[in-house]
């Protein structure tokens, strides 16, 4: 186990290279995901073996049910393609004149943060 975020930063980094299965983004999610809840935290040991086991078992099973439910969720979210919109231009050229009029062009040239879009442009992302 690393011992530090750096640590892990580089071993993530290894990986990505040595493998080249897993993107900075993937890397990024790993960082930044919020650490499984430990299913036996909240066991009551009684010092009955046997009790215990079960306490544990029961524990792990919930578990397991609810990391089933977080994972639909999660899936829902990663295959709903009606997140985005695309805009097309007849050139490259007038693409980037239309960003950099915009005022979008330190947002990203290609795929754009549409929240950091809609601050530069004014455009309010509450319903009014």
């Amino acid at each position: 186990m690393p011992d530090s975020n750096d640590d892990l930063l580089a071993q993530l980094s290894g990986m990505a290279v040595a493998g080249g299965d897993m993107s900075n983004e993937d890397i990024l999610g790993l960082l930044n995901a919020e650490p499984e809840p430990d299913p036996l935290s909240a066991v009551d040991y009684t010092g009955d073996v046997e009790a215990d086991a079960h306490a544990e078992l029961n524990a792990i099973q919930q578990a397991f049910r609810d990391r089933a439910k977080r994972e639909e969720e999660r899936f829902r979210l990663a295959t709903d393609s009606e997140f985005w919109f695309v805009l097309c231009f007849r050139t490259r050229e007038d693409k980037e004149l239309f960003l950099r009029n915009a005022k979008l062009m330190g947002v990203g040239d290609k795929y754009l943060d549409g929240y950091a879009a809609a601050r530069i442009l004014g455009v309010p992302m509450e319903d009014e």
